[in-house]
C-alpha cells in the first residue's frame, strides 16, 4: 500500500461491531461513536481506537494510535452496505487528510483465519 492508501481489516465480530455504531450514527442517536481495535505496526499488534463522526466532509486524521474519521451520510451508507457482507470492492471511500496532496483511499477487507493441523509422528 501507498502512503495515501489505508486498509482495514475485519473479522465477524469486529465488523458486525462498526456496523452497530454505523447503524447508531445513521439513526440520528448521536455524532460521534468509538470502536475499539488492534492496529498492525511492524508485525506488532497494539490498542487503539477508531472515532467515527458524522460529518459534512469525509476527512481522515491518524493521532497517535486512534483514526479518526469524519463520514458524510453517504460515506456511512455505503460503509454499511460494504459490511454486511459484501466488501465488494474492497475501495470503500476517499478521505481528504491535512497535509496531503492527495485524497487517502480507504479499503475493507475480510479478515481470516486459518486453523492449522499439526500432525506428529506416531
Amino acid at each position: 500500500m501507498s502512503k495515501d492508501e489505508l486498509a482495514i481489516y475485519f473479522d465477524g465480530e469486529g465488523a458486525d461491531l462498526l456496523l452497530s455504531k454505523i447503524s447508531e450514527l445513521l439513526d440520528g442517536k448521536g455524532n460521534v461513536e468509538h470502536v475499539g481495535c488492534l492496529r498492525l505496526l511492524r508485525g506488532d499488534p497494539e490498542e487503539a481506537m477508531i472515532e467515527l463522526r458524522l460529518n459534512v466532509l469525509d476527512r481522515l486524521e491518524m493521532k497517535n494510535n486512534s483514526l479518526l474519521l469524519d463520514m458524510s451520510s453517504d460515506a456511512l451508507e455505503y460503509a454499511f452496505h460494504q459490511l454486511t457482507g459484501y466488501f465488494f470492492p474492497s475501495e470503500f471511500w476517499s478521505f481528504s487528510r491535512e497535509g496531503r496532496k492527495y485524497d487517502t483511499q480507504v479499503f475493507f477487507g475480510k479478515l481470516t483465519f486459518v486453523k492449522m493441523t499439526f500432525l506428529t509422528p506416531a
